[in-house]
């Protein structure tokens, strides 16, 4: 990957204040004292560290960016007839499609149906073939068949030729149907989102009061369009998509599961688990997130580690010099008290970007919100967050220009609409806040959880604290919610939890505790930062994983990965060292950083 492939050429010159209100620096912190020691252990482990280990998804919330394709689509998922049984056709250069039809409830099998959509891309090693492993994207929302169009190769390349990758889209998502879609078409969609106000959310202004309105304008719009006794709305809850996944399973001649779940797929991995104990063959969840506290409808855990990995941008920055990042200074506190000095800027005095197509105004909300979804995929974006900085900081109208589709997309306008299964959705309000404990507004109880929130993580907890609105103001309830244990004394085969050190919304302590839940689980932690594995290639990580696919091998406890590319400084070992399996493997999961699931605020 070409960390520098959007790198604004400019000779160094040391940093002279502007003059804008500068924040005060904070004194180093235990957080940033542990991005300090991450970062020893990071170089230290990436380079060195290999000799003990054997070794997202670009998700960026399904596109509301319509697409102006007039050609007919590569392949027609209306034109897939339905049927009960999986029956599969040729699709996409030697993949397989099918669309399966399973009860909307499954407490009257022979009453409605949802058409669930099936790609795979078929295992190469038939002599040694270990079936079908199902992969979910997170979310909730997200499309299993499009990752398979994106990262379907590179996840084959690590778990090994001799499985299927088969994506699914869950009910209600992609090119499932009837689809979770609450507008008429996904340009309707992108004129209701322009409408979102431009103030961070603040308990102390009415911020709140515009996004809660919102959210209760878009709960009873749902309520009309996909709620109802039959509505797709009341049949989305992860319990039933984990029954339509044993369906799959065993209707493809697998009595048990195997499964690589990311972010909010690490939610379905645990309902499966809990709930069918005695089906678990190989489950992965990666970047895990606390059931207990996604049943509980809380989502407060999730920014515990959110500002290391902020901080990390700093201190990488630093690492890697000014020729690797535009935001270079002597040390990683002048970075960070440049960055802040810009936040607090456009803050006073929003930046316009006239010779941007759309002209673009930059608002500290659309700054912070930049920072956030990097923090998602700093190998790919922290260097688009330094640019974008250094150019706002020295007023580089040609530099803004051509960052803005970065810094605020979309910023063209393409109004013909996507195939169906390619819209967004409004999956996530079915699905979270209907397997979430049910939320009553109140103006006090909020105040708390957004100061507790900011508390936590104070550029992330504002654009996080919507999670909370979207479901205190959903009132559709599931016919199936799972309230029975989230966990297992015992599963038929152990499953493996995989964390990064610091994920920016799924905390290892997440990881942890769900850990304790399922006995005989394994953790393998990997010293990175970004969301799930996938944000940085660990060639570790992927041997970890291929010996548990193929082998049911478990990491030793205390297992501790390292990463074999660092954000802003790059590489950190010689490939033309590695073997010919090792380069491949190394190259898949780089594949796979690309991928990373970036769904946004208020989603995994």
């Amino acid at each position: 990957m070409d960390m520098n492939r959007d790198k604004i050429e400019r000779p160094y010159v040391p940093y002279e204040p502007l003059a804008t209100v500068l924040p005060v620096v904070k004194p180093a912190t235990s957080r940033s004292r542990k991005v300090k020691i991450l970062l020893v252990l990071l170089t230290a482990a990436a380079t060195f560290g290999l000799n003990h280990c054997w070794r997202g998804l670009d998700t960026d919330l399904p596109s509301s960016t319509p697409s102006t394709r007039a050609d007919p689509p590569e392949f027609d998922w209306n034109a897939l007839e339905p049927a009960k049984t999986i029956r599969w056709t040729s699709c996409y250069s030697g993949q397989k499609c099918a669309r399966l039809l399973l009860p909307l409830d499954y407490g009257t099998p022979d009453g409605p149906t949802t058409a669930i959509a099936l790609r795979m891309l078929p295992a190469t090693d038939k002599v040694n073939y270990k079936g079908p492993m199902l992969i979910n994207p997170g979310g909730p929302g997200g499309s299993g068949t499009d990752l398979v169009a994106r990262a379907g190769k590179n996840i084959s390349a690590i778990v090994g030729p001799s499985f299927d990758i088969l994506g699914f889209d869950p009910r209600g998502i992609g090119a499932s149907t009837p689809s979770a879609s609450c507008f008429e078409s996904d340009s309707q969609r992108q004129l209701w989102e322009l409408q979102e106000d431009h103030r961070l959310l603040n308990a102390s202004d009415g911020s709140v009061d515009i996004a809660r309105a919102r959210q209760t304008l878009l709960g009873q719009r749902c309520e009309q369009k996909i709620g109802g006794e039959w509505g797709i709305a009341r049949f989305m809850s992860t319990p039933d998509v984990a029954r339509d996944m044993l369906e799959i399973s065993q209707q493809l001649g697998h009595e048990k599961l195997q499964y690589w779940g990311f972010s909010y797929g690490s939610i379905l991995g645990q309902y499966f688990s809990a709930i069918y104990p005695d089906k678990v063959g190989r489950v992965i969840i990666d970047g895990v997130y606390d059931g207990h506290n996604y049943r509980g409808a809380l989502w407060n855990s999730n920014l515990a580690d959110t500002d290391a990995v902020i901080d990390s941008f700093f201190t990488f920055c630093h690492q890697a010099g000014p020729e690797k990042c535009a935001l270079y200074d002597s040390t990683p506190a002048k970075i960070r008290a440049r960055f802040f000095a810009v936040l607090h800027a456009v803050e006073a005095q929003p930046v316009s970007i006239p010779n941007a197509e759309p002209p673009v105004l930059v608002t500290r909300k659309v700054l912070q919100s930049q920072l956030f979804r990097a923090t998602y995929k700093p190998l790919a974006q922290f260097v688009v967050v330094a640019d974008t900085v250094y150019a706002l900081e020295s007023g580089n109208q040609t530099a803004l220009a051509a960052l803005a589709p970065k810094i605020v997309p979309p910023t063209e306008c393409k109004c013909a609409d996507l195939e169906p299964w390619l819209a967004s959705n409004e999956a996530f309000s079915p699905i979270a806040c209907g397997d979430g404990d049910e939320i009553v507004y109140d103006r006090e109880a909020y105040a708390k959880y957004y100061e507790n929130l900011v508390a936590s993580s104070q550029l992330a907890g504002p654009l996080w604290a919507n999670s909370y609105l979207k479901c205190a103001e959903w009132r559709v309830r599931p016919k199936w919610r799972w309230t029975g244990p989230l966990g297992a004394k015992n599963t038929s085969h152990p499953l493996l939890l995989v964390s990064p050190r610091y994920d920016p919304v799924c905390p290892l302590s997440d990881a942890q505790a769900v850990q304790d839940r399922y006995a005989g689980s394994g953790l393998l932690i990997q010293e990175s930062v970004g969301h799930c594995t996938l944000a940085a290639p660990s060639l570790c990580t992927a041997k970890h994983i291929r010996a548990y696919m193929e082998n049911g091998t478990l990491p030793k406890a205390g297992t501790v990965c390292g990463v074999d590319e660092l954000p802003f400084v790059g590489a950190v070992q010689d490939v033309r060292a590695l073997s010919v399996e090792d380069t491949e493997l190394l190259e898949a999961m780089k594949g796979l950083s690309a991928a990373v699931p970036t769904f946004g605020f208020g989603g995994l």
